[in-house]
């Protein structure tokens, strides 16, 4: 099914003038030059690649509507439009008056009752540049120095006490996903995807987007495309020739589609207002098809398919998009295996594999990844059983060490996948984003499993010696836990012990590997605090996997943390020393004197704490002493 949804796009007050300018002479009207009757003409496409004309008659201008610009106001008709009105999709519709190019419709009214229309006009179109910026593609960062940021990683909180409370006997607050998926009611419906990549992107950078009745304007060309396949190599752009920019390509196609502007030779003007006002870009630039207007009391909009890919967009301006006919850029191959369990069947399974491109960008590609790896689910499966899901995503880069970035772990229940999203977007975000060194994405594997009936199970218990004696080995402990659905289990964890245990107070510790995950923000709270690229990766690789079950003894903290590592065993003098300069240091408030782990067929929630004292060990007496 094909599905189309308008968005509204806030459009920035400044304007970043081209660096390139088309030389049209007497070719477009100016500005001071329009008054109120003057006709003219519009070119867009209403169904097929065929461009037809549509009627244009001018209300007038809105002067310095924004900061150094303003806009055309007109009223437009023929092909249905005095029934329809403005239709999202039409943005970027060259506009014509008098025989000479205006501007370029691109803004437009929910529920207008007249088909009236916003023009941006010709002098700011022609004024976006063309040519690739020498900077290369806007690259926006959110610096994970930042420890919050880091924090993100580790999601929903299991439950409300908190395994700090049972430790340290208090209650540590922590933020959310640092910004990524705030609204997870919403997603990830494909009709949602780009309002949401808009708000991920510019969530805390003081951009806010319009509400439903902003009383300025709302774009009317991008219109979200989500469509199953790539149709036939289509006509060459012109104006008015119906256009898209694909953000993920392969067995499902999804992107933004508009119209041409103006076109001079391989350059390609387009939209007439921003996709995300990024500056910079390199996005593909493909042809469209549309099948027809669909007519709306509240905004109507054209609904069409993506067509090949046949260059590359440069710009995301105010005035619109710019790019080149030609090479596009190269996309990040995603490859999904989905299995499924067979209808009716406990045992048999169905396997599939599905293949997607999606765009290099360091705010969208994330949420793209997350987009074709959820709607993989929804092929055959679902994501509202009382299910378990199993994943494992392998992913390669340029720039980082030679081993590839592995997340795995398990989700349970009704919207399971949803609420993965972090688990999944977060690690690509800080990477991509990351201010120490660049890197680049350059494949992603996953594999997913769906598994009936849904098992998760609580932790309720945990059984282990109260005392032991400095240098023992070893020590054998249960860690009973509650299934949904059966009998209590007992599960036998043997505990390997350091030579170098010291006596002491100690806390023996049962609990899955993600919410050990979240304690660590307390119990070494400066690794977060990443200084560098090996920092951020040794914490992206650490365990946090909702069915890796860890019994862990925890001593008082004697460890530093120095720009983000963390310091074990530091001979006294050492740390004393340490503490006196002026770096950027931070004692832990635990440590772990030992930690062993394995994996249960549950997605595992609660923990158990039990006190454990080291005792020293005994004297041996010497052979000439004994009675």
């Amino acid at each position: 099914m094909t599905v189309f949804k308008p968005i509204r796009v806030l459009v920035s007050a400044f304007l970043l003038m081209g660096l390139a300018q088309f030389c049209l002479a007497s070719d477009f009207i100016a500005l001071e030059e329009i008054h109120r009757g003057m006709k003219g003409y519009g070119l867009t496409v209403f169904a097929g690649t065929t461009i037809d004309t549509f009627g244009v008659e001018v209300i007038g201008v809105q002067a310095k509507s924004r900061v150094d610009g303003s806009l055309i106001i007109i009223e437009v008709s023929g092909h249905g439009l005095e029934q329809s009105s403005i239709a999202q999709g039409m943005s970027g519709s060259p506009i014509y008056i008098e025989g000479r190019f205006a501007g370029a419709l691109a803004f437009g009214w929910s529920g207008a009752l007249r088909p009236i229309a916003g023009v941006t006009p010709a002098q700011d179109i022609l004024g976006l540049p063309v040519e690739p910026d020498v900077y290369g593609a806007s690259q926006v960062h959110a610096p994970i120095s930042d420890h919050q940021n880091m924090q993100g990683l580790m999601g929903e909180r299991q439950d409300d006490q908190g395994l700090e409370a049972a430790l340290f006997g208090t209650s540590i607050q922590h933020p959310q996903a640092a910004g990524f998926m705030n609204n997870m009611e919403a997603w990830p419906a494909s009709e949602e995807l780009i309002l949401d990549l808009l708000q991920e992107a510019t969530n805390g950078r003081g951009f806010e987007l319009p509400s439903q009745d902003h009383w300025f304007y709302s774009p009317v060309g991008t219109v979200i495309s989500s469509s199953g396949g790539q149709r036939g190599k289509g006509p060459a752009l012109e104006p008015g020739s119906a256009c898209a920019v694909p953000l993920v390509t392969g067995d499902a196609m999804l992107g933004v589609t508009g119209t041409v502007t103006w076109t001079s030779g391989d350059d390609v003007l387009m939209m007439g207002h921003p996709f995300m006002q990024r500056g910079p870009v390199d996005l593909p630039l493909a042809t469209a098809e549309i099948l027809t207007i669909f007519p709306s009391r509240q905004m109507s909009f054209k609904m069409g398919y993506m067509g090949d890919i046949v260059g590359s967009v440069h710009h995301d301006q105010r005035a619109g998009l710019s790019g080149k006919l030609g090479p596009s850029p190269q996309m990040i191959p995603v490859t999904v295996e989905v299995e499924l369990p067979v209808p009716g069947s406990r045992v048999e399974t169905v396997n599939r594999q599905y293949d997607f491109q999606v765009v290099e960008d360091p705010l969208l590609t994330p949420s793209l990844v997350f987009w074709t790896l959820y709607n993989s689910i929804l092929a055959e499966g679902d994501d509202a059983s009382t299910q378990n899901i199993a994943y494992e995503l392998t992913s390669h880069w340029d720039g980082l060490d030679d081993k590839p970035m592995v997340i795995r772990g398990k989700a349970a229940g009704p919207s399971g996948a949803v609420g993965l999203a972090s688990d999944w977007m977060v690690p690509f975000s800080l990477l991509l984003d990351n201010p120490f060194e660049p890197v680049k994405l350059k494949s992603v594997h996953a594999r997913l499993e769906m598994t009936r009936p849904m098992a998760t199970a609580n932790i309720v218990g945990l059984n282990g010696p109260r005392s032991l004696v400095a240098g023992q080995e070893s020590i054998t402990v249960q860690v009973e836990v509650s299934p949904r659905q059966g009998a209590s289990e007992i599960v036998e964890v043997v505990l390997d012990l350091p030579a170098t245990l010291k006596e002491g107070p100690y806390r023996l510790v049962a609990a899955s590997a993600a919410e050990l995950f979240t304690l660590e923000t307390t119990r070494a709270a400066g690794r977060f605090q990443v200084a560098s690229l090996s920092g951020a990766l040794e914490i992206l690789r650490m365990d946090r996997s909702r069915d890796g079950l860890v019994v862990a003894l925890l001593s008082p903290g004697n460890s530093l943390v120095i720009a983000d590592r963390e310091m074990n065993h530091l001979p006294g003098s050492v740390a004393s020393v340490l503490k006196k300069g002026n770096m950027q240091i931070e004692s832990t408030m635990a440590d772990y004197a030992a930690r062993s782990s394995q994996i249960v067929p549950y997605v595992l929630s609660g923990h158990s704490v039990r006190k454990l004292r080291v005792l020293a060990a005994p004297e041996t007496v010497r052979e000439e002493q004994r009675p």
